[in-house]
């Protein structure tokens, strides 16, 4: 059994050592070369003597490879066989494990062996009893992303395509409550946002504005957001409107979105505005970039960054995403609203993240915040009820 803490001798002398301090101990340490021996921390392959030489600040000649192994096996981590047959972990894996570490999630397998399954999707957590399974897809940026042209902008298709490749990743495990994770590296286009999660789920985003032909203007009934055609877990018909028939891709229990948040930006954005109103003008551009200077190395270093998720729920889950997992200060939820069962809102967010907007909203001007409250109006009232399959 690993423990979180442990005590050892080495050399004759007596340790204390905690699986968090080697943890922030190799943060900023760059991985040497693997010989034979990998150890996993931070979610970054690591030569086992050199984790062990850094965290304890011995030369490396002072103990053995063995030393280090058993000592860090000890503490939970993954300890391996570094040969060529190890595949090797993307960028999006990587941050995913980093996160679940963060989050004290440490019961975790990579590419499980299921056994009654052919497949093997990224990783099966297990959580109060409960296995979850993740494919974690990443988009990365090619060469073509780059290339002059004109070429059509659809949100959804990239997302859908990932959609497809994770149904057929968890094709023959329909027992377990499975979640596709997506990462954008950097490639263009492509939105990450949590209305477009649920356009390519649900169909693509419209807006019904009333008309009335007798004035020929439009009528004074609100406009209603919906969703139309194409989304990925409602199989639909024929027509126009095309009609919801049955749900479909119900093993994916939840789209979690993975992303690196700019929390110093933010910070720096609100400090910004509480100078402009202090000095009742809009700051010249010396000034604001006398102000990023004076922020490096504080909370609100424009470079900053925090990981988090924001969980997007599959409204005809098979098995539905237990809520109480991924609640960390910066995640985000959403799902279909309790009370009206079928328009789609933010059923949670971290502490972080209600702290950020009370800030930012007590910075806004009058218009911006009428202007921001329509705009919030029309998102909340993306509804399911126009596509439910009858």
């Amino acid at each position: 059994m690993t423990k979180n803490n442990i005590s050892f001798i080495l050399g004759g002398k007596r340790y204390e050592l905690s699986r968090k301090g080697v943890e922030e101990a190799l943060k900023d340490i760059v991985p040497r070369p693997l010989d034979k021996y990998y150890v996993t921390v931070n979610a970054w392959n690591y030569p086992p003597k050199q984790v062990l030489s850094a965290v304890l600040r011995r030369p490396l000649v002072t103990f053995t490879t063995m030393d280090a192994q058993r000592v860090l096996h000890s503490l939970g981590f993954e300890v391996g066989l570094a040969g060529k047959e190890q595949k090797a972990k993307t960028e999006s894996e990587r941050l995913f494990e980093e996160y679940l570490y963060a989050e004290g999630i440490a019961d975790f397998r990579y590419e499980p062996d299921l056994g009654e399954s052919l497949k093997r999707p990224d990783y099966l957590i297990t959580i109060a009893g409960v296995e979850i399974l993740f494919e974690v897809k990443q988009f990365q940026a090619t060469e073509e992303d780059f290339r002059l042209g004109t070429r059509g902008y659809d949100p959804y298709g990239p997302i859908r395509e990932k959609i497809d490749a994770g149904r057929k990743q968890f094709k023959d495990l329909k027992d377990y409550c499975c979640c596709l994770v997506l990462y954008n590296r950097e490639k263009p286009l492509v939105d990450l946002g949590w209305q477009f999660i649920y356009g390519a789920m649900l169909g693509n985003m419209a807006v019904r504005m009333p008309f009335d032909p007798a004035r020929g203007l439009l009528s004074d009934q609100s406009e209603d957001g919906f969703f139309g055609g194409g989304g990925k877990m409602i199989r639909y018909g024929k027509g126009e409107p095309p009609k919801a028939l049955e749900p479909q891709n119900s093993t994916i229990s939840a789209i979690v979105v993975l992303q690196q948040m700019g929390v110093g930006k933010r910070r720096f954005d609100v400090s910004v505005k509480r100078m402009q109103q202090k000095l009742g003008r809009e700051l010249t551009f010396e000034e604001h970039f006398e102000a990023m200077n004076n922020a490096r190395g504080t909370e609100r270093d424009v470079s900053l960054t925090q990981l988090r998720v924001v969980v997007c729920e599959n409204p005809y889950a098979r098995i539905p995403l237990p809520r109480g997992i991924f609640r960390g200060p910066y995640d985000e939820r959403y799902g279909v609203d309790e009370v009206t069962e079928s328009r789609i809102t933010r059923l949670s967010a971290g502490d972080q993240i209600k702290e950020f907007e009370s800030h930012e909203e007590s910075h806004k001007s009058p218009i911006r915040r009428v202007v921001e409250a329509e705009q919030n109006r029309r998102r909340q009232k993306l509804t399911t009820k126009e596509n439910k399959p009858t």
